[in-house]
């Protein structure tokens, strides 16, 4: 594991930026070419993306900070300070956030270009699965987003310079960050599948996307750790938290716009 893959006094490079980037040029490569089979401009994707990126790193750490509240309370400077812990770089985030915040600005994106959203979203949306894949594998070289400790073959022990290393030193845990990683890809490849047959109105690519990225985050949940102030429902040994169950209900609103299909038919 590698959490810094370069340090210049206090000024480091974190594994976790760096594939969380790759996946956003990943997922930006795919739509544009995705743009171009569909005839839909591609320069729109090269605007939006930018809007994109920054809109789902502050939802990121907005949903963080509001689910950590007490890490913050008494100094609320290191929300925003860079300067933390003898190093340069903001850690804490939280992909549920960074999904809300990149849906509003892709809303508000559309409603000044006079675009239909869903036309833009059917594009860029699947992507968003192929770029967790990549993201994830960020998480696990950062030891962030882990699991709960177990006895089985693949799971792992951080060292105890990483974020699952201080809450389990020298425990065997799951590698959720993994479990998740090949889910989503599993997801992505799936829709792509899927959507070549049963494409049928606008919207479709985009609410299946959230579907089966809704279903696999709640999947991971049970095996994740969380604190405690984030679990909400514990079940037959594992846990489903605040954000496996927002998961869950974007699912079933998702499953619900799939069958009364309320875009244009294609």
């Amino acid at each position: 594991m590698h959490r810094e893959l370069l340090r210049i006094g206090n000024f480091s490079i974190h594994s976790w930026g760096v594939m969380v980037a790759l996946g956003f040029l990943v997922g930006l490569w795919y739509s544009v070419r995705r743009a171009k089979k569909m005839n839909f401009p591609q320069q729109h994707i090269y605007d939006i993306s930018i809007i994109l990126i920054l809109c789902a790193i502050l939802g990121s750490r907005v949903w963080y900070v509001l689910t950590h509240l007490d890490e913050f309370r008494g100094h609320w400077i290191d929300v925003i300070n860079p300067f933390q812990s003898g190093g340069f770089g903001i850690s804490g985030m939280a992909m549920v956030g960074g999904v809300v915040g990149a849906i509003v600005s892709a809303l508000l994106f559309c409603v000044i270009r006079r675009i239909n959203f869903f036309e833009i979203a059917d594009i860029i949306a699947p992507t968003f699965l192929l770029g967790m894949f990549v993201g994830r594998w960020g998480c696990f070289l950062n030891g962030c987003c882990f699991g709960r400790p177990c006895n089985l073959p693949w799971c792992v022990v951080f060292p105890q310079g990483s974020p699952a290393g201080y809450v389990f030193p020298h425990t065997k845990i799951h590698p959720t960050e993994l479990y998740e990683a090949f889910i989503d890809l599993f997801m992505f490849i799936l829709l792509i599948k899927l959507e070549k047959k049963h494409r049928n109105f606008v919207g479709w690519s985009f609410w299946m996307t959230f579907l089966l990225y809704g279903l696999g985050r709640a999947i991971v949940d049970y095996w994740r750790w969380y604190e405690p102030q984030e679990i909400v429902l514990r079940y037959l040994g594992g846990n489903l938290s605040i954000h496996g169950t927002i998961a869950l209900g974007v699912a079933a609103l998702s499953a619900i716009m799939l069958i009364i299909k309320p875009g244009k038919k294609i």
